[in-house]
């Protein structure tokens, strides 16, 4: 990889984690399609956000580990566990496709993203249902293998929560952390080789993207969160119909 490529990925994931530390998602929502647009194909640009996300969802699980809830997270996590392989079954095939089909694809999938979480409200309750439980994390780990992209639906279900703030990080924390190891073994599994050396730029940029969340985070204290959300929200369906018109328009 030269160098600008270099530091064109490392503005993105600086870019990226700024912005998830500010209004707490939206890293990989908006990093996978840059790292598209910039030239990457879906899994490689997978592989290169992967182990980063692997060391902050370790790093925020290690300082909210007193208030992670483990037995809910281990009931989301196996849920996530038995849709990840199906949704990397399906990276597999859409690899395959011509990449202004799968500019389409992630840009439809980033508009259902943002739709489902303007329009779905979720009242918040003691507990939720088996069956939706299923459905969120099967959903979870299902969009999570296929487009990593495996946060909206966690975050509803646990938006019907009645959890503090301090919970709801630990458990969204602790929950991405564990799916890591598998997406990561399953990617090296179909993938193999080719996609060592964005494994390994992933794990050069980790401390890079750890810092600059921590900074989001701080960052967040002083600005006024909900604007932000709008902004972020906006941005994102900007990006997702560049990403579904984009062929059209060059034609």
């Amino acid at each position: 990889m030269s160098v600008s490529i270099l530091i064109l990925i490392g503005i993105i994931l600086f870019l990226c984690s700024v912005i998830q530390g500010i209004v707490g998602f939206a890293f990989n929502i908006f990093a996978i399609p840059l790292l598209i647009w910039s030239g990457f194909e879906l899994p490689e640009a997978i592989s290169i956000t992967s182990i980063p996300i692997f060391f902050q969802s370790l790093t925020s699980t290690y300082k909210l580990r007193t208030h992670v809830i483990w037995k809910e997270v281990w009931v989301g996590a196996i849920f996530r566990y038995m849709g990840i392989p199906i949704g990397i079954f399906l990276l597999t095939l859409i690899s395959t496709f011509d990449k202004s089909s799968i500019k389409q694809i992630v840009g439809i999938a980033i508009l259902l993203i943002v739709i489902t979480q303007t329009l779905l409200k979720v009242k918040p309750r003691e507990k939720v249902g088996f069956i939706w439980t299923f459905i969120a994390f099967f959903t979870s780990g299902l969009t999570l293998g296929l487009i990593s992209m495996g946060g909206p639906p966690a975050i509803l279900w646990v938006m019907a929560h009645k959890w503090s703030a301090l919970t709801t990080r630990a458990f969204l924390s602790a929950l991405f952390f564990l799916a890591s190891p598998l997406q990561l073994i399953l990617l090296y599994y179909n993938f193999g080789d080719k996609l060592l050396n964005f494994f390994m730029t992933g794990l050069a940029f980790s401390p890079l993207v750890i810092v600059a969340t921590i900074w989001g985070v701080k960052l967040g204290e002083f600005l006024d969160r909900e604007k932000l959300k709008k902004i972020v929200l906006s941005l994102l369906v900007i990006t997702s119909l560049v990403s579904i018109f984009s062929p059209y328009l060059r034609s």
